[in-house]
């Protein structure tokens, strides 16, 4: 069975046509197999039998962290790992019910500091035919990090993501070896103070964006630099799952490419929601919550004293309990565990604003693109989280891992939907203090193919855009919408539609009033706008915020 997460996301949220596979595989009565039970007094010898463990994951088991001791003997200089399973006898299993296991890989320095890869379910798969997956000092397979292979207490991890009602049976396979190495490669990491365009501006990019780690056929640097440039994105925030192996290789690919502005970063994969780290924090590798004491208020805070922007990722996708076992951990549950005002931004939008049965090539019953669905639930909660008092910027994301069609590259790759910034100068240190501050927008269909957005708020000698607050009870907003005639321009306050005018021009100018309302929240009363079409959203913009002073003064209208 494919894994959910290397599907494209267009066509994850087609699985929601198919509500018949949900009728599959359930209310299986077979009896729940014995709960994992590490298995120990296993040395791993250069150039000696391949280590083999096997076991079974009950339901219960769904959602924990399994670690399989082995030591590794003197002279070993590589490790290999393979692994796979398959359901217990029952019902067949679907992409709804079935059974999914991840392999991560601990060395000598303990089951917390010792991180030295994760693949998730995508590879060194025995049961599907794929090569181990590798460790050695100079090398290593995707997703994991070369270095020094010392001997000592080594942890093979099991993720158990979800298992099928029936349970299933695991194998696990490692070698150790002792071939010559050509030796550990300098680490070259970008440079995180690099200005790539001095110039203030809009800037595009896309805050969400898989590459060479996430998957086995993720594209080269090159490659993925390529579609990024097609997509017409300037910064490109690289946010592989779980790694940070790529920190220490990008520099000669930013340095080949200096006008871009190249922003290393990860995807925490919990199974509870995931976030991305936007900046490198090394040492901090830590994506296992419920795990000991880990938490992922933890890893917020520590990421957050490390420089990075901490945001969550496709908040309301593929609610559970439905969908738990398709998209392992994609629901975020982990409101109570983050800290709300430590959010930077938040994806309201994750891959194509439109669904198409035809980019996944299936025979689904949609004539026609319908409009993501679960956009509307994400930005019900960031509005929700903004009537709360927490100042989170709402960003887009493709979460693509690279594509290789070109018919399907605008639609599905890298920028199919952009956040546009607008920025002092193409720096990491102008980009994350405008993202914090709110001075963005979302062109939902890539920078190509959605309006622009320009919008002030005026009260007196007060002028602000996109994220500025006014201190005052009402104000005159000016939008003035670029490429957008025969859509929509929509007003909304504190979550509701307010008004919409048609956009008969190109530009289009449009001037209202707005004011303060009674069920304004600590940050004010918040007012944006947004662009749509007869299919979808074309633009969501961040709000300006009302908030009258305390003393009932406000500057002159």
């Amino acid at each position: 069975m494919t894994p959910f997460h290397a599907l494209p996301v267009h066509l994850r949220a087609l699985v929601l046509t198919l509500p018949s596979l949900a009728l599959l595989g359930c209310g299986s009565s077979a009896p729940a197999p014995t709960p994992f039970e590490p298995q120990t007094d296993a040395v791993c010898v250069p150039g000696g039998d391949t280590l083999a463990f096997t076991g079974t994951v009950a339901r219960s088991d769904a959602k924990q962290y399994r670690l399989q001791p082995f030591d590794v003997a003197p002279g070993t200089t590589r490790i290999e790992l393979a692994y796979g399973w398959q359901e217990s006898a029952g019902l067949p299993a679907t992409p709804l019910t079935g059974t999914t296991l991840d392999l991560g890989l601990y060395d000598q320095r303990g089951i917390r500091d010792g991180f030295r890869g994760w693949s998730g379910s995508r590879q060194g798969r025995l049961d599907q035919g794929q090569p181990p997956v590798f460790i050695q000092a100079d090398a290593a397979e995707r997703g994991y990090m070369p270095g020094a292979i010392e001997s000592g207490l080594w942890h093979a991890e099991l993720g158990v993501a979800a298992v099928s009602p029936q349970g299933a049976e695991w194998r696990l396979e490692i070698r150790c070896s002792g071939e010559a190495t050509a030796g550990s490669a300098a680490p070259d990491p970008v440079n995180a103070t690099h200005i790539a365009r001095g110039e203030p501006g809009w800037y595009h990019g896309d805050l969400h964006m898989h590459a060479f780690h996430s998957q086995p056929n993720g594209p080269s640097w090159e490659d993925f630099i390529a579609q990024s440039r097609a997509a017409g994105l300037d910064f490109l925030m690289v946010t592989e799952y779980v790694t940070g192996q790529h920190w220490k290789t990008l520099g000669s690919v930013a340095r080949a490419h200096p006008d871009l502005l190249i922003v290393p970063g990860r995807e925490i994969i919990t199974y509870f929601g995931h976030a991305n780290t936007h900046g490198e924090t090394p040492g901090l590798y830590e994506y296992r919550q419920g795990f000991e004491d880990v938490s992922l208020g933890d890893i917020q805070k520590k990421a957050r004293a490390m420089g990075a922007l901490f945001q969550i990722s496709h908040p309301t996708f593929f609610p559970p309990p439905l969908f738990e076992n398709l998209c392992r951990g994609c629901f975020f549950q982990l409101g109570d565990e983050i800290d709300w005002d430590a959010v930077d931004t938040i994806e309201v939008l994750t891959g194509p604003v439109i669904t198409q049965a035809e980019d996944a090539g299936l025979p689904l019953p949609l004539p026609v693109g319908i409009e993501n669905p679960f956009m509307q639930s994400a930005i019900d909660l960031w509005e929700e989280k903004l009537l709360a008092g927490h100042r989170i910027t709402a960003v887009s994301g493709s979460d693509s891992k690279g594509v290789e069609a070109e018919a399907v590259r605008d639609r599905v790759g890298y920028g199919s939907s952009a956040t546009a910034v607008q920025l002092d100068a193409l720096s990491r240190d102008a980009l994350f203090a405008a993202l914090r501050a709110g001075r963005a927008y979302i062109r939902t269909r890539g920078v190509d193919d959605s309006p622009e957005l320009r919008m002030t708020a005026t009260a007196g000698n007060q002028s602000v855009t996109f994220g500025g607050t006014l201190a005052t009870a009402i104000a005159t907003l000016r939008t003035e919408v670029l490429g957008g005639e025969g859509q929509q321009l929509r007003y909304y306050a504190n979550g509701r539609r307010m008004r919409s005018v048609a956009v008969n021009s190109d530009p289009f100018v449009h001037e209202i009033t707005i004011n303060d309302l009674a069920d304004a929240g600590p940050l004010g009363t918040f007012w944006r706008v947004e662009t749509a079409d007869l299919r979808a959203r074309t633009t969501i913009g961040n709000p300006v915020f009302l908030k009258p002073r305390a003393d009932g003064t406000n500057p002159p209208q």
